[in-house]
């Protein structure tokens, strides 16, 4: 079995967190070999004495050893920059959401990736979330006829930076696989519109396609309000379609899925809560090596990272100008 070798560029929480134990997990398909950071000694503390560390994010890059360069750096500005200079030098790029800071940006990184006839994918890890999972199952297996409403929401949006880049970029990314026609049109509000999606608290935007269902964008602050039995009233996702509806709150666990569901029709269950057992969650590194190794699809095409922040540019536009908008260059994803 071939072993890819990787780079890390930024050494902070996420790849603290989330990157670097699934890496260090697939042994026999990874190999870490160093990292870079500009702060060196969070390099250097999480490299540990067992990754080399780099004094320029260049000697990392020329390190003929590094096939894959995994890039988790803030502020967002620093995604495009860091992107293309991986790319230049022939490597895979795993860009940590959201993409880039334009549309133009993601444009350019991902024709100089078929220039180079490399690799280029999001970590937009979300998509394996065992709620969202369930959701497309419930709507998959026709559990509540044709879909016509969902609402993808968290209450993580509150009055200060970052909510909008940090959960918000996911929330769209799902909305986009929950409705694959045509987007035709978005209305969308901002806490504070004229300070941009980097500084603008919560948010809420509908997006309308071509064909139902429409997907409604919500990140609203925390609700102070709590249910009887203590949990919070925020549901995760709600879909009502022309047999029933469904609601599903948080899952992190997978011995939670059937507590975790609630399905309704006029206050009365129709129907049995589905198999999740029949949902399989596949790592996403397992995709990544899949696509490396045998040319498989890859879990995040970075064509559907791209529209993702076109349609945060388009959520931005909307809420400027306190109208609805028509969607625009939007890539057809195939």
């Amino acid at each position: 079995m071939k072993i890819f070798r990787v780079g890390f560029c930024g050494a902070g929480g996420i790849v603290t967190s989330n990157h670097l134990p699934a890496l260090e997990k697939r042994c026999d398909r990874f190999k870490v070999i160093g990292l870079f950071d500009v702060f060196k000694e969070k390099a250097a503390k999480l490299a540990d004495n067992k990754y080399k560390t780099y004094p320029a994010y260049a000697d990392m890059l020329a390190d003929n050893e590094i096939d894959v360069v995994v890039i988790a750096t803030r502020p967002l500005a620093t995604h495009f920059p860091a992107a293309k200079s991986a790319l230049e030098a022939g490597k895979h790029v795993v860009l940590e959401k959201p993409m880039a800071s334009t549309t133009a940006e993601c444009d350019e990184l991902i024709n100089l990736a078929k220039k180079k006839k490399v690799v280029l994918t999001v970590h937009h890890n979300r998509r394996l979330d065992l709620d969202f999972l369930g959701l497309k199952d419930i709507i998959r297996k026709g559990k509540i006829g044709e879909p016509r409403l969902i609402v993808n929401n968290v209450s993580a949006g509150g009055y200060g930076a970052g909510a909008i880049h940090d959960w918000g970029i996911h929330l769209v990314d799902q909305c986009l696989l929950l409705n694959k026609t045509p987007l035709l049109e978005i209305s969308a509000m901002l806490c504070s519109p004229e300070k941009g999606l980097e500084d603008c608290g919560f948010a809420e935007a509908m997006l309308r396609f071509a064909k139902p269902p429409v997907v409604k964008f919500s990140m609203l602050p925390r609700p102070k309000e709590f249910l009887a039995n203590g949990t919070s009233a925020v549901v995760r996702f709600y879909a009502a379609g022309m047999e029933g509806s469904f609601i599903q709150r948080v899952i992190e666990d997978p011995r939670d899925l059937m507590n975790a569901t609630q399905n309704f029709d006029g206050g009365k269950p129709d129907y049995a809560v589905p198999d999740y057992l029949e949902i399989k969650r596949h790592a996403y590194y397992d995709y990544l090596y899949d696509s490396l190794a045998e040319n498989k699809p890859l879990l995040v095409k970075p064509e559907e990272a791209r529209n993702a922040i076109r349609v945060f540019e388009l959520i931005l536009e909307s809420a400027q100008k306190n109208m609805t908008v028509k969607a625009s260059n939007i890539l057809k994803i195939n």
